[in-house]
């Protein structure tokens, strides 16, 4: 892909947000975009492929945003990001004279269709070019739906990632707990966990819950892994029960 980039565009400043994104993993992968595009320069083009339904009807995208362009697949993985920097346009990638080639592999649009339109857009083509504009209320939504308050005293969202030490990055943001002790909720289990800001504070092998770096409630374990620990994975239900501060009103 990056190969495919450079042949239109040599001149092009290619940075990885990350090589290696888990596999299939569309959770996983909005995370480490929404948490990342906010740091690059404005006018900076992101290529996301993870992309289970290569080959199917799904749409392949070219949004402008307000400070950004985003290239990938339309099934949810770049609308965390792009609704928050703000949808200007959307344009759906299917003028073929702007793919790598007549017989395009089926398996690897990364390559064939959407490398090729970041090379055009870096290399200034109108992205008009690219196909017919569509409205941004017809795009897949992966929504974290993150602060879901089932009471005063229960907070739940999804799994949205974790990371290589096996710390868990809940959809849960913009509240904080009162008292030390808080319970996980997970799997038809109760846990208890405590309430801390560093992992420096860790009074051994027990469960912490404290806000990561992007403000997101998080579960771990102080040099052990928590997502083993909790059998956890992406996308799954979690909630989170304890005397709560926050506004629970905002919403990805």
């Amino acid at each position: 892909m990056e190969a495919v980039i450079r042949r239109i565009n040599n001149e092009v400043d290619i940075t990885y947000i990350t090589p290696n994104s888990k596999n299939f993993n569309l959770y996983a992968a909005s995370y480490l975009l929404y948490t990342a595009y906010k740091y690059f320069r404005k006018g900076s083009i992101f290529l996301l492929v993870v992309d289970p339904g290569v080959g199917t009807s799904r749409k392949a995208l070219l949004v402008k945003s307000k400070n950004y362009f985003f290239i990938g697949p339309d099934n949810g993985v770049l609308y965390p990001a792009i609704s928050e920097d703000g949808i200007d346009e959307v344009i759906e990638i299917s003028n073929p004279r702007l793919y790598l080639s007549k017989n395009i592999s089926r398996t690897f649009h990364g390559r064939d269709i959407f490398a090729t339109t970041a090379g055009f857009v870096s290399a200034g083509v109108d992205i008009h070019t690219f196909g017919p504009k569509i409205s941004k209320d017809e795009l897949v939504k992966l929504s974290y739906n993150y602060n879901i308050i089932k009471d005063k005293n229960l907070v739940c969202g999804k799994i949205i990632y974790i990371d290589h030490f096996g710390n868990i990055a809940t959809s849960i943001r913009n509240i904080s707990f009162v008292d030390e002790n808080v319970k996980i909720i997970f799997n038809n289990n109760r846990l208890i966990a405590r309430k801390v800001n560093t992992f420096g504070e860790s009074k051994g092998n027990e469960f912490l819950v404290y806000k990561n770096g992007y403000g997101f409630i998080e579960i771990g374990i102080n040099k052990e892994n928590a997502s083993i620990k909790l059998n956890a994975s992406e996308g799954e239900d979690i909630c989170l029960e304890g005397s709560i501060q926050g506004d629970s009103s905002h919403s990805t």
